[in-house]
C-alpha cells in the first residue's frame, strides 16, 4: 500500500466521519425499482433483521471465490504474496455507530457500482415487487428471488440509515465510494478520499439505526456468523475484538524485593531473622485488541461423520445448502436424511455430504439441478462451480443437494473439459451409488421418515425406473405400493407373505383411482376371498413398472384383469373333475355367447377370478388392460393415435361368465328356449348385447357405441314398467326466431347502455352511503357487544344487508 500523508489521512476520517469534504462528487438516480426494492426489504421480505449479515458475507465470499476463479486463466491477478488477504474481516465501532465488513475480492469500479447497486439488470422485477408489496411474497419465494436477483446487499438497510461502500477493481486505477441512505431516491458516487486503501475489494460501512445497536457487539456478531455463515465459505472470517486482562507488575515486585533484600534483617528474642510480608504491586488491567478468526472449526463435510452432530449437519442443510429456499433458514424445513463419506476417483480421494429434502416440488421434472444449486463442487476447500455438467445429476435426482470437495482436479481449463474429466465421472457415480444407499438403509432403518419421504420420492424413483436400466433393480426396492393387506408395502414384503405354491403377484391397476374402489372390483373377488394379498396400482406409473419387470425374486407379476391367472393348486383331482364337468354344462351357453358376440369377443370361458359378479371383460396376455387404455388415450390426445395404438385398442377380449352366479344359469336356461322361437331370440339377443356392454363398463372399458347401449336398456325398461315400445314422446319445440338482417353494432349499443345503467344506479346509491369518519366512531367493541343478537348491524340510510363477520372484525381492530 502506498504511503500516505497526514493531511490525506486526516481528510479520510473526516470524509468517514460525516464531514463535508471537497472531492469530485456525482448525485444520480435510483433506478424506480431499486427505490422500490429498498422499501421492501426493509417492510416486507426479511422478518428477522439478523440475516443482513448472513447476505454481505454471502456477497464478500462470491467476491474472494470470483477472483480466485479469475486467477485460474491469469495467473497475474493473484501472487503468493496474496494468500495472507483473502479473507473477510468484519469491525465495530462503538463511537461511530459503525459496522464495517471488508473484503479483498475482485472488487468493482464506478461503472460496476453504478450498474450493481444502483440498478436491477433484470426482467420480471416489476411484477416481483408487486407480488411482494401486496402481500403475495412475504414467504421463501421472496427470499429465493433475492438470491437470484444477486440483492442481498439492499439487506444492509434493514439495521442501516446510511451505507458506504468503498471498492477498488484490479483494472482500476482509482477507489470509488457509493454512499446512499435507506429512504433516498439517489445515490452518491464520488473518488475516496483517503486514496487507495484497499489495494483491491470491497469495504461496506453500515451507519446503523439506533434500533439496531446491539450488531455493535461482538458476541453478538459471533453469533450470527456461527448460525449463518460459518461454512457459507471457505473464506477466513476475521472479527475485530477487544479482550480486557490484568498484567502482573514483574517489575515492581523485583525491584521491591532487592530493597527489602539489602535492608538491615530484624531479629526476635531467640535470635531468629524475622521474615517480613513482601509486598506485592497491584496487577495493571488492560486492553488487548486483535483480529481474532471466528469461522476456524473445518468445512463440516471435511470434519470425521463420527464428530458431527445431527444439529450441525442440519444447521449446515439450512443456513448453508437451502438458505436461498427460506427468508428464515433457522425456521426452514430440516432434511429428511442426509449421508456423509469419502471415496477415491481415479487419482484423487474426495469427500462429499448428500442431503434429501422432505419434499420435492411436483414439477421438478421440468427444471436442471443447475438452476436449483444443487451441487457444488469444492477442491481442497475452494469453491469451483455449481455446474458440472448436465448429466451430473440425472432429472431424477436434481432434488438432492450435494457437496463435492476433491484434492485433485484439472481446474486450469474450461469446464467443458471439467465435465468431461473422468474423475469426475468417477465422483458422479458415486453419488448415485450413495444416494441410492441414504434411501435404502432410510427405509430399512426408519421405516416412518422414509415413509413420509417416499409421498414425494415415489414418482421420481418411478421415472428412474423407466428410464435406467442398470439402476432399475435397486431403484424397484426403494419403491412402495398399497396392498390389500397393507398401505405401504415393498415387493420384498409382499414375497415374504406369499402362500404355498404362489408363483404370481397379483396385481390390480386403477390409476387415478383409490384403494377402495379397486377392492370391489370384480377381478380381486377370488383372490381376496381365498386370502390371497393383492397389490393395487393407484398411480400411472405403477402399471408401466409392473409390465416391463419380467419377474422379482422368482415371482412373475400377474393382472389380475388379464389372462393367466393361476393360484397354485388348481392341478388336484377334485378341481379338475369339477372344471371338466361344468365344462361340459356350460357349453351351450359359451357356444351361443361366442357367436353373438363374435366382432367383439376372442373367447368365452368360465371364469375362476369370479365369485359374486356374474361376468367379467379381461384382456389377453399381449392386450391391454383398461387402465392402460386409458394412459395411452391421454397420450394419444397429445401425440396422435399410431397404427399399434388402435390395433391393440381394437383387439378382441376375453368374456369370463361365472358359472356359479343365478344370471349365467338363467342364461344357460334361456339357450334352450330359443330354438324355433324367433322372439325369445331376439330378446336373447338384446339381454346377452346388455349384459356385454354392462360388463365392458363394470370392467373399466368404454362402451363402444353408447347410444345403441341407452336404447337397449331404454327398451329393456319400457317391457319391466308395461310401457309401449313405440310409444313416442309429446314433442313441442318452439322454434327459433327469423334471421336478423340489423347490424351487430345495435346489440353492443343495447349492452353498453345496460352497463351504464348499472353504473347509474351504483352511482345513485352511493349518495346515500354513510360518512365513514362519521360511522368509524360509533362502531367499537362495546357498541357491538351491546347490539342484540336478533339485530344485526344494518345501512344507516338503506336498510343494507348485514355487513359480514370478517368486515366487523376489521373495523374493530381498526377502531381499537
Amino acid at each position: 500500500m502506498r504511503v500516505r500523508s497526514a493531511a490525506l489521512a486526516l481528510g479520510a476520517w473526516l470524509a468517514w466521519s460525516g464531514t463535508p469534504v471537497r472531492a469530485e462528487e456525482e448525485t444520480l438516480q435510483f433506478q424506480s425499482d431499486v427505490a422500490r426494492l429498498m422499501r421492501v426489504v426493509v417492510s416486507h421480505l426479511y422478518h428477522h433483521r439478523d440475516v443482513f449479515l448472513r447476505e454481505l458475507v454471502s456477497n464478500a465470499g462470491d467476491a474472494l471465490e470470483k477472483l480466485r476463479f479469475q486467477a485460474l486463466t491469469d495467473s497475474t491477478i493473484l501472487t503468493d504474496s496474496d494468500a495472507p488477504y483473502l479473507n473477510i474481516s468484519i469491525k465495530t465501532d462503538a463511537n461511530t455507530k459503525t459496522l464495517t465488513i471488508t473484503d479483498y475480492g475482485i472488487g468493482m469500479s464506478k461503472e460496476d457500482l453504478t450498474k450493481n447497486l444502483g440498478t436491477i439488470a433484470r426482467s420480471g422485477t416489476s411484477e416481483f415487487l408487486s407480488k411482494l408489496e401486496s402481500g403475495e411474497g412475504k414467504t421463501g419465494a421472496g427470499a429465493n428471488l433475492i438470491g437470484q436477483f444477486g440483492l442481498g446487499f439492499y439487506s444492509s438497510f434493514l439495521v442501516a440509515d446510511r451505507v458506504q461502500v468503498a471498492s477498488k477493481a484490479n483494472n482500476d486505477p482509482v477507489q470509488w465510494v457509493f454512499e446512499s441512505e435507506a429512504d433516498a431516491a439517489e445515490f452518491k458516487i464520488r473518488e475516496d478520499p483517503r486514496g487507495i486503501t484497499l489495494g483491491r475489494g470491497t469495504e461496506i460501512t453500515l451507519f446503523l439505526k439506533d434500533d439496531a445497536q446491539e450488531y455493535l457487539g461482538t458476541d453478538k456478531i459471533k453469533e450470527l456468523v456461527a448460525k449463518h455463515s460459518e461454512f457459507a465459505t471457505s473464506a477466513p472470517i476475521y472479527l475485530w475484538t477487544s479482550t480486557t486482562g490484568t498484567i502482573p507488575r514483574d517489575d515492581e515486585d523485583t525491584r521491591q524485593s532487592a530493597i527489602d533484600d539489602a535492608a538491615e534483617p530484624e531479629f526476635d528474642e531467640d535470635g531468629n531473622i524475622i521474615e517480613k510480608p513482601k509486598k506485592k504491586a497491584a496487577d495493571t488491567r488492560v486492553t488487548v485488541q486483535k483480529w481474532s478468526r471466528i469461522n476456524d472449526r473445518p468445512p463440516i463435510w471435511m470434519r470425521d461423520p463420527k464428530n458431527v452432530t445431527s444439529e450441525e449437519y442440519i444447521s449446515f442443510y439450512k443456513n448453508v445448502l437451502n438458505k436461498d429456499s427460506n427468508p428464515i433458514p433457522e425456521e426452514g424445513p430440516e432434511p429428511a436424511m442426509w449421508t456423509h463419506f469419502s471415496g477415491d476417483a481415479g487419482r484423487t480421494s474426495f469427500k462429499a455430504l448428500i442431503y434429501a429434502p422432505k419434499t420435492i416440488v411436483g414439477d421438478f421434472y421440468t427444471k436442471s439441478y443447475q438452476s436449483q444449486n444443487s451441487a457444488r463442487l469444492y477442491v481442497k476447500r475452494v469453491f469451483i462451480t455449481s455446474d458440472l455438467g448436465d448429466e451430473f445429476l440425472p432429472k431424477w435426482l436434481n432434488w438432492v443437494k450435494v457437496v463435492i470437495d476433491a484434492d485433485d482436479l484439472p481446474l486450469n481449463v474450461g469446464r467443458d473439459t471439467l465435465q468431461h474429466n473422468r474423475s469426475l465421472k468417477q465422483i458422479q457415480s458415486a453419488i448415485l451409488r450413495k444416494a441410492i444407499e441414504m434411501f435404502t438403509n432410510a427405509a430399512k432403518n426408519d421405516p416412518a421418515t422414509y415413509k413420509e419421504f417416499h409421498t414425494y420420492a415415489a414418482t421420481p424413483f418411478k421415472l428412474a425406473h423407466a428410464e435406467d436400466k442398470k439402476l432399475a433393480p435397486r431403484l424397484l426396492k426403494l419403491i412402495r405400493f398399497r396392498t390389500s393387506v397393507d398401505d405401504f408395502t415393498s415387493l420384498d414384503d409382499y414375497v415374504s407373505r406369499r402362500k404355498q405354491g404362489q408363483t404370481q403377484m397379483y396385481y390390480m391397476a386403477g390409476a387415478g383411482q383409490s384403494k377402495e374402489i379397486l377392492e370391489k372390483s370384480p377381478f380381486v373377488e377370488t383372490a381376496l376371498a381365498r386370502g390371497y394379498e393383492v397389490l393395487y396400482l393407484t398411480e400411472p406409473m405403477d402399471e408401466i413398472i409392473a409390465s416391463s419387470v419380467p419377474e422379482y425374486e422368482g415371482m412373475k407379476f400377474q393382472d389380475v384383469a388379464k389372462k393367466g391367472l393361476i393360484f397354485g393348486d388348481e392341478d388336484d383331482d377334485d378341481s379338475k373333475a369339477a372344471e371338466a364337468e361344468l365344462k361340459e354344462e356350460y357349453e351351450p351357453l359359451v357356444a351361443y355367447l361366442k357367436k353373438e358376440l363374435d366382432a367383439s369377443v376372442s373367447e368365452v370361458v368360465l371364469s375362476t377370478r369370479l365369485t359374486t359378479s356374474p361376468c367379467a371383460v379381461t384382456a389377453d396376455s399381449y392386450a391391454w388392460t383398461a387402465n392402460m387404455e386409458r394412459l395411452m388415450a391421454a397420450q394419444s390426445g397429445k401425440t396422435g393415435e399410431d397404427f399399434m395404438t388402435k390395433f391393440i385398442r381394437e383387439s378382441k377380449r376375453i368374456l369370463e361368465i361365472n358359472p356359479h352366479h343365478p344370471l349365467i344359469r338363467g342364461l344357460l336356461e334361456k339357450v334352450a328356449d330359443i330354438e324355433d322361437n324367433a322372439t325369445a331370440a331376439a330378446d336373447l339377443s338384446e339381454l346377452t348385447n346388455i349384459l356385454w356392454d354392462t360388463s365392458l363398463v363394470k370392467s373399466g372399458y368404454n362402451v363402444k357405441d353408447a347410444n345403441l347401449y341407452f336404447s337397449r336398456i331404454e327398451a329393456l325398461l319400457r317391457r319391466s314398467l308395461g310401457v309401449s315400445e313405440t310409444a313416442q314422446p309429446k314433442v313441442d319445440v318452439k322454434p327459433a326466431p327469423p334471421v336478423d338482417p340489423s347490424p351487430i353494432t345495435q346489440a353492443a349499443e343495447a349492452v353498453s347502455d345496460a352497463a351504464d345503467s348499472v353504473k347509474a344506479n351504483i352511482e345513485e346509491q352511493a349518495k346515500n352511503w354513510p360518512d365513514w369518519k362519521d360511522l368509524k366512531d360509533k362502531i367499537t367493541p362495546d357498541a357491538l357487544k351491546e347490539a342484540p343478537a336478533e339485530e344485526p348491524l344494518r345501512h344507516a340510510n338503506t336498510g343494507a344487508e348485514r355487513l359480514c363477520p370478517c368486515i366487523l372484525s376489521s373495523l374493530t381492530s381498526h377502531s381499537a
